[in-house]
């Protein structure tokens, strides 16, 4: 209790103040205890390393089609999106995602959670970038060298399979003309063919170029990609002269396959004007020095 005049403090039980002698009956207030305050305290965790700029550029440059700079960077947006589109296009998408990925290790400064990346990665792009260019052009330039395109490996294996199929037919005709004092069969085509006894594989007579479908029996024109030029023999000139050749337009680059009376086979890429049997033969009439196959490939002209 407190003295109502000086406010001194009472004693307990006392009725006078000890120090005015004021009576105690009307005491002061008690004086006012302040209320108790609540203080919180937040700690703030330490701020997060910042990502280096030097392996941002690095993971991009070894790893930018799978998007790991960006998982690394926290951008994890574009770094699923690169990562899908690399695997969902089966790889044909990798050619833009390495623009996109070129132009995120030079223009990229903050991660994805807006910290600015230590380091300088720029440089360290500049460089990667003027280095392996030129370098991944010359390996690309030497693979196309060295290795054929999947398109002219399987051309290839089309020309010397045909090749294959008109040396089987050489046999055979070497085979009839054995016993046919000589001579190969007369008609032309799938009717001389018909006469000779070996391919009995009728597959022989088509090309794998083609979607032509072989005959179930006897041969005909439209199972054959074969021309035969009858008539002729195993005589002397008939060495330089060819005696079947499969359909211009076959194979790539008018890539044809000839035969000649002597079993050889050889093929090459002729012009492109040469795109019929009839002018396969003018130009084959053209290309021979021996006389008499001159003529007889003349006369065989004027049959197609």
């Amino acid at each position: 209790m407190f003295c109502s005049n000086c406010g001194s403090r009472l004693p307990d039980g006392g009725k006078l103040c000890p120090n005015c002698g004021a009576s105690a009956e009307n005491p002061a207030p008690s004086a006012p205890v302040p209320a108790q305050q609540n203080i919180h305290v937040v700690i703030q965790p330490p701020p997060a390393p910042p990502r280096s700029r030097v392996a941002y550029v690095l993971l991009a440059f070894f790893f930018g089609w799978a998007g790991i700079h960006n998982f690394y960077a926290k951008r994890t947006g574009s770094a699923v999106a690169q990562l899908l589109m690399s695997l969902l296009s089966c790889g044909l998408l990798v050619p833009a995602v390495g623009i996109w990925v070129i132009v995120e290790m030079l223009a990229v400064s903050r991660d994805g959670r807006g910290v600015p990346m230590s380091g300088n990665g720029v440089v360290l792009a500049v460089i990667l970038l003027v280095v392996s260019i030129p370098l991944m052009a010359i390996l690309v330039f030497a693979a196309g060298i060295r290795l054929p395109a999947p398109n002219q490996a399987r051309d290839r294996g089309w020309a010397f399979a045909c090749e294959s199929n008109l040396k089987q037919i050489g046999i055979g005709l070497a085979v009839y003309a054995s016993e046919y004092d000589s001579w190969y069969p007369p008609q032309n085509n799938a009717a001389g063919l018909n006469l000779l006894e070996i391919p009995t594989d009728q597959a022989v007579y088509i090309c794998p170029a083609t979607d032509t479908v072989p005959a179930n029996g006897e041969l005909a024109d439209i199972h054959c990609d074969y021309l035969y030029l009858g008539g002729a023999g195993r005589f002397d000139w008939v060495e330089d002269c060819p005696v079947a050749f499969e359909r211009p337009g076959s194979h790539r680059n008018n890539f044809i396959n000839v035969l000649y009376g002597d079993g050889r086979v050889t093929g090459s890429c002729y012009p492109a004007s040469v795109s019929t049997p009839k002018k396969l033969l003018e130009y084959l009439e053209r290309e021979t020095a021996n006389p008499k196959a001159k003529a007889f490939l003349k006369a065989k002209t004027a049959e197609f």
